[in-house]
């Protein structure tokens, strides 16, 4: 008993408050760690950085599309003007997430003749711009649809690409519909 009585003293000075500042368990308690013109302060600059970080990224998004519309190179760096060094995290981000590279031709095969000549048309398809379902019985489609559900639900980003090799090539525009479908859906 005489032991706990010695450590009381010992255990009373080792409280601290939810900052970590030292506190007196008979006193007053500790003043908040920043005045109320000092958090204003504090609360309007962590706004002006999340407008800025949110306009960097949206910056991004757009520059990206523009490139891979353009037929470049996936490369941000190549907008250094866009960004500064405090929202290059998030203008890379938006830049990730907004490049869309083509779709390439499998190899040892040849484009459709409207994609390589001049002012040549694609051709139409019964039903114009209808959305048209895919046969439940796709495997590739379905997949892509598991693997979509389960990256948004997980809150990662929408990223097809980061799953090659789990599908089979030849089948790759099917699972990309099928993980888009599902990435894209309603919450």
């Amino acid at each position: 008993m005489r032991a706990y009585i010695l450590l009381l003293p010992l255990l009373l000075t080792q409280c601290v408050d939810q900052y970590g500042n030292p506190m007196s368990p008979f006193g007053p308690q500790v003043p908040p760690p920043y005045s109320e013109q000092r958090e204003q302060y504090r609360q309007q600059t962590q706004d002006y950085s999340q407008q800025q970080n949110q306009a960097a990224y949206e910056r991004g998004i757009s520059d990206a599309r523009s490139d891979s519309s353009n037929g470049l190179s996936k490369s941000y760096t190549r907008h250094f003007q866009s960004y500064s060094p405090g929202t290059q995290t998030a203008y890379r981000a938006g830049y990730d997430q907004g490049y869309m590279p083509p779709l390439a031709p499998y190899p040892g095969t040849q484009p459709p003749s409207w994609q390589t000549q001049p002012n040549a048309q694609p051709p139409s398809y019964q039903g114009g711009n209808s959305y048209t379902p895919p046969p439940a019985s796709d495997p590739a489609y379905n997949q892509g649809y598991d693997i979509g559900l389960r990256d948004r639900v997980a809150g990662r980003q929408n990223d097809p690409g980061a799953h090659t090799g789990v599908y089979d090539p030849r089948f790759r525009r099917s699972f990309e519909r099928g993980y888009s479908d599902a990435y894209n859906s309603r919450r």
